[in-house]
C-alpha cells in the first residue's frame, strides 16, 4: 500500500533501535531469543521436518542487494535477510540483541564503541567473517554509498582493535548506536570489491546462498550447509533446502498464486487480502508497527514551485479537513488510526487525546483556509498530492480529495512509478506525497528524518523530507539522542511527537495493515508472531520455516 519510507530511507540510513545500557551489553546467548510474545499466539508444531521448497509472494521487486547502494522495503529487507545478516537486531522491546555481533560497551559520553564479533562464522565464499572484514562494511556503510549523506556527519573512522574486535569512533554521542547495528549488514569482502558492488550478485553469512536473480520475476537461495545457528532446541538451521521469492504487487494475483498452491507464503499490507485468507490459510497479522500517512513539504523551489505548505495554516486545514477514521474504515476491517508513530500503549506512545494533533472539523478546516489566503495573498488553496500508480491508493487518494473539497481544497493527484517517486522525494519535487514510515520501535531511528543538517534546497537530496526544522526541535532531537536515561529520552521524544503534530507535518491515516498468509502446510513462523514485521528491519525468522509433509 505505497512507497515507505524505507524505499527511499533504508538506501540513506535506518538508525533504530534503544541501547541496553552504558557499560557493556552481552545481550544473550543466541540472539535469536526474542523477549516476549509480539501479539499473535503462539504456533505448537511439533519436530521440524528437513527439506523440501518454500515460495515466498512479497510486495515489491527490489533494485539490487547490496543495502548500502540500493533501496529495501519491506520486501527487500524480507529477503535479504535470507542471505545477509546484521551486527544486531531488535527484539520486541526495541533492544538490541546479539546477532554477528557477540558483544559491545561504549565510553562514557557515546562517542566510542567497541564492537566484538562471534566467532566461527564464515561468509558462503568461505571466507572468515573478522574484524577486518566487519570494518571495512562499517566504513562502506559510513563513507560510501547513499548512506554517506547521513551518516558522515556522526562517522570519524573505525579501527581494528583484535582479530574478532573493532572500535567504532563517532563525532557527536550516540547512546543508541548498538541499536544501528541491525543495519550493518555485512557483506563479504569480495563482493564489496566488485565494480557493482555485488548489486546483483550478493554473498554473506546468512542461512540461505544467493543462487538466482531474475528482476521482475524470481530471486532463488539455497541452503547454507555451514550455517552457524541452531534454533533454541539445538537443532542446526535452516530446516529448508530451498526458497523462492518472487515479486507479485497486485492483491488479487497474491490471492490468485495462494489459491492455486502456485506460492506458499506470501507477506502483504492489505487488510482485505488477510480478511478473505482468514479461514483458508494461516494469517499472521501486524496491524500497529507502521503509519501510512501524507506527508507535507514545507519547502519551496523551482522544482516545487507554488507550494502552499510553508504557511502552516495550510497544513492545519488538510489535516483538520482529513477524516482519517472513515479513511480507515474503508482500508478494511480492524485497521487503526494512530496519530504519533508510536501506539500509545507502547512505551513511547502518548495518550491519543494528548499529541496536539489537529481534530477532524470541517467548519475549522475552513477558517484555517481563510488564514492561508490573507497570509499569502493567493485566491484558493491548492496543492499536488503525490503517489504510487496502483488502484488501492489511487482510491483512497481520490476518497482524500473529495474530503478536502468539502472544506475548499483544491488537491490534483499524481500518479508515479515507484523508481520516479524514490527520486521525486528524496530531492523535495513534491508537494504532499503518500507516505508509510515508523515502523520501528524506537525513536533514535526517526532522527535523521527530523534533523536540521539532513536539510539541503529544493532539487538536492535531504533526508529530512518535510524539510522543516526549528531550534526547540533540534534540541529535542539532540537530547534524546545524548543519554540513555529512558525519561529523560521519553520525555524529548514527545516534545518532538507534539511539534510534529502542532505543526501539522503529518497528515496522519491509518496505521498499515501488515500480515503474512501461508499454507497451512507452512510451519516454524513464531519468529513472525513474536515479533513485530511491519517495518524495514530484519527479518531473519525464515531460517525456522518448515513444510509439513
Amino acid at each position: 500500500m505505497g512507497i515507505g519510507a524505507g524505499a527511499v530511507a533504508l538506501a540513506l540510513v535506518v538508525l533504530a533501535g534503544a541501547c541496553g545500557g552504558s557499560g557493556s551489553n552481552a545481550g544473550g546467548d543466541s540472539g535469536n531469543k526474542p523477549s516476549g510474545t509480539f501479539g499473535n499466539p503462539l504456533e505448537q508444531e511439533g519436530e521440524p521436518q528437513r527439506g523440501g521448497k518454500l515460495i515466498v509472494a512479497v510486495p515489491a521487486e527490489t533494485n539490487g542487494w547490496n543495502p548500502i547502494v540500493n533501496q529495501w522495503p519491506d520486501a527487500g529487507s524480507l529477503v535479504g535477510s535470507s542471505f545477509l545478516e546484521p551486527l544486531t537486531i531488535l527484539d520486541p522491546q526495541g533492544v538490541p540483541q546479539p546477532w554477528l555481533a557477540e558483544k559491545w560497551s561504549s565510553n562514557a559520553d557515546f562517542t566510542q564503541w567497541e564492537v566484538t564479533i562471534r566467532p566461527n562464522v564464515k561468509f558462503h565464499d568461505g571466507e572468515p567473517l573478522d574484524s577486518a572484514a566487519v570494518k571495512k562494511n562499517i566504513d562502506a556503510m559510513y563513507q560510501g554509498g547513499l548512506t554517506k549523506v547521513a551518516l558522515e556527519s556522526q562517522y570519524d573512522h573505525v579501527e581494528v582493535t583484535g582479530p574478532l574486535s573493532v572500535k567504532v569512533f563517532l563525532k557527536h554521542p550516540w547512546s543508541q548506536w548498538p541499536a544501528s547495528g541491525q543495519n550493518i549488514w555485512m557483506m563479504a569482502p569480495k563482493m564489496l570489491d566488485r565494480p557493482d558492488q555485488g548489486v546483483s550478485n550478493p554473498v554473506g553469512t546468512g542461512a540461505f546462498i544467493f543462487q538466482d536473480w531474475q528482476q521482475g520475476k524470481s530471486l532463488k537461495v539455497t541452503k547454507n550447509p555451514n550455517y552457524w545457528r541452531k534454533d533454541d532446541q539445538g537443532r542446526q538451521l535452516p530446516f529448508l533446502d530451498e526458497m523462492e521469492f518472487r515479486p507479485l504487487t497486485d492483491d488479487d494475483a497474491k490471492d490468485r498464486a495462494l489459491s492455486a498452491n502456485d506460492v506458499d507464503l506470501a507477506l502483504a499490507t492489505s487488510a482485505q487480502l488477510a480478511s478473505r485468507a482468514e479461514g483458508k490459510f494461516d494469517v499472521i497479522k501486524d496491524y500497529t508497527s507502521e503509519r501510512t500517512f501524507i506527508m507535507l513539504n514545507t519547502a519551496t523551489g523551482e522544482g516545487n514551485a507554488g507550494n502552499p505548505f510553508g504557511n502552516i495554516h495550510a497544513r492545519r486545514a488538510v489535516a483538520m479537513a482529513t477524516d482519517r477514521v472513515s479513511i480507515a474504515g474503508i482500508v478494511g476491517e480492524g485497521v487503526l488510526s494512530t496519530t504519533q508513530g508510536y501506539r500509545p500503549e507502547s512505551k513511547w506512545g502518548i495518550p491519543e487525546d494528548q499529541t496536539d494533533y489537529p481534530a477532524f472539523d470541517v467548519a475549522k478546516a475552513k477558517e484555517e483556509v481563510e488564514l492561508y489566503k490573507k497570509d499569502t495573498g493567493q485566491s484558493s488553496l491548492s496543492f499536488t498530492l503525490t503517489g504510487l500508480t496502483n488502484l488501492e491508493d489511487t482510491t483512497i487518494m481520490q476518497g482524500l480529495q473529495a474530503q478536502w473539497k468539502e472544506a475548499g481544497i483544491d488537491a490534483k493527484i499524481e500518479s508515479i512509478e515507484q523508481v520516479k517517486y524514490i527520486t521525486t522525494i528524496a530531492l523535495g519535487l513534491y508537494q504532499a506525497g503518500w507516505f508509510r514510515w515508523y515502523g520501528y520501535l524506537n525513536p533514535d531511528s526517526n532522527y535523521v528524518y527530523n534533523a536540521a543538517e539532513d536539510i539541503n534546497p529544493i532539487g538536492q537530496l535531504s533526508i529530512n523530507f518535510t524539510h522543516y526544522t526549528s531550534p526547540e526541535m533540534q534540541k529535542n532531537l539532540e537530547a534524546g539522542r545524548a543519554t540513555d536515561d529512558f525519561a529523560a529520552r521519553k520525555a524529548a521524544n514527545d516534545a518532538v511527537v507534539k511539534e510534529t503534530n502542532r505543526q501539522a507535518l503529518n497528515v496522519w491515516m491509518f496505521d498499515t495493515p501488515y500480515s503474512v498468509i501461508s499454507n497451512t502446510k507452512v510451519k516454524g513462523l513464531n519468529g513472525f508472531r513474536q515479533n513485530p514485521f511491519g517495518n524495514f528491519s530484519p527479518k531473519p525468522w525464515l531460517a525456522q520455516a518448515w513444510i509439513e509433509k
